[in-house]
């Protein structure tokens, strides 16, 4: 059962339900004024009677039959009984009809006032000893029932048959956004990832279903994006280095390297491919890590002993350039993955190195909540494509083209942004900053 039909029976017996429950209570409201008002019809009959024979004789006995005589209609009856519950007089309806009642309904009548026996609603007066009791045909009562009956349970066919038809339209424009996600997701069981989802304007549940819905298989097909270049990054940066590996394993094995210090050159170079090999794979281990959602452990981390750390470890840097790492006069402390942000910092900073002529400047720094750092190097072309992975600008130099990425997974992860501002022969600067900052340059 499509959930489509489930809304549509649910509504629609609710609807019911409810017309049911509200035809019962009208029913029973119009009865009891209807039962009400025969009882005062029946009350307002026997009044000025009763005062004319008091007027006229002040003993019951001599009037007593006369008033139940007076009172009698086609739609009252009348009885008059002693103290002990017997019949003294009966005067039936006008039509002929004689109610026929045993002992027990007299004495039911006696102990209630007012109320309903059989066909019949009744009121009970005190003429002195005597009970005069008033029988008030049902019939006319029972006929608005049933005509009011009639009359609520054809309007409910009817308003149902219109509700049903509007609840169809209604339910189908709701759960159109329902049946496009299945007929998407159908398309992508079949293995078509490519597919385009609208965008939903409707903020409703289903609105917002289908944004997300939307957002995930852009998600998914970025994923799946990325596993293509990944496997085509790797096997290309992968072939190089097994190639040559295979090709001198194979020429050892020959016995083709009989000189002691050639092979062990060979054996040398094969450790350098292999080595670069191992850091592709820990570079890829890396990224797939941080993309892959893991928490960080954001702690404390002072500014200062960071920056002394990366001064340290790249201490051998100021060989060959001019490398400066500015402290702060009053150190702060900012919450981040210290592991993970040093490893971002130290990227920038072997590119900066890389990339800058012998001689050049390299600096790192700490402002306006920016972890700087800038070099005086050959500058990037461009600065948006340099962050994707295995994207390469300078072909001349040895590398992975994963370096930056590593550094945007990083800022990603920790909610930073990653600014890159640099000019052609004169420079990069890359920040990394907790809150959004100016153009520096």
């Amino acid at each position: 059962m499509s959930v489509r039909l489930k809304f549509l029976i649910f509504f629609v017996g609710a609807y019911l339900v409810s017309m049911l429950s509200i035809t019962l209570f009208t029913i029973a409201t119009v009865r009891e004024l209807l039962l009400n008002y025969t009882y005062d019809y029946m009350d307002y009959q026997i009044k000025p009677a009763v005062e004319f024979y008091k007027n006229l004789h002040t003993n019951p006995n001599k009037y007593i039959n006369l008033l139940a005589s007076d009172v009698v209609s086609r739609e009252i009856a009348s009885l008059v009984v002693d103290k002990k519950g017997k019949i003294l007089h009966k005067e039936p309806f006008l039509d002929g009809e004689d109610p026929h009642l045993t002992q027990d309904d007299v004495m039911f009548l006696l102990t209630n006032k007012k109320g309903l026996l059989h066909d019949y609603a009744f009121i009970v007066k005190d003429i002195g000893d005597y009970k005069l009791i008033l029988l008030g045909k049902m019939e006319k009562i029972e006929g608005i029932q049933r005509r009011l009956l009639f009359f609520m349970t054809s309007f409910s066919l009817v308003i149902s048959l219109m509700i049903t038809l509007l609840l169809m339209i209604f339910i189908k424009h709701l759960l159109k956004p329902l049946g496009y996600l299945t007929e998407i997701s159908r398309e992508v069981y079949r293995g078509n990832i490519n597919v385009q989802i609208e965008k939903s304007n409707s903020t409703d549940e289903f609105g917002v279903l289908q944004n997300a819905y939307r957002d995930m298989i852009e998600k998914l097909q970025k994923t799946f994006d990325w596993q293509k270049e990944f496997i085509a990054g790797m096997a290309h940066e992968l072939k190089t280095p097994l190639t040559y590996i295979k090709g001198q394993l194979e020429l050892i094995s020959m016995g083709i390297y009989k000189d002691g210090n050639k092979l062990r050159q060979v054996v040398k170079n094969m450790l350098v491919q292999t080595n670069k090999m191992e850091r592709l794979m820990n570079h890829l281990i890396l990224l797939m890590r941080l993309e892959s959602g893991i928490p960080l452990r954001l702690l404390p981390v002072s500014v200062n002993e960071l920056l002394a750390e990366i001064d340290e470890e790249y201490e051998f840097i100021k060989q060959t350039h001019n490398f400066k790492v500015e402290y702060l006069d009053k150190d702060v402390e900012i919450l981040a993955d210290k592991d993970y942000l040093k490893i971002a910092i130290g990227n920038l900073v072997e590119n900066s190195y890389k990339y800058t002529q012998r001689g050049g400047s390299i600096k790192v720094f700490y402002k306006d909540a920016c972890l700087v750092v800038e070099d005086n190097g050959r500058g990037i072309k461009n600065t948006e494509k340099v962050v994707e992975r295995f994207y390469r600008e300078a072909q001349d130099k040895d590398g992975f083209g994963l370096g930056l990425a590593i550094v945007k997974a990083i800022a990603d992860a920790h909610h930073f942004e990653l600014i890159i501002e640099s000019k052609l022969s004169k420079g990069t600067r890359v920040l990394l900053c907790a809150k959004g900052v100016q153009n520096m340059l």
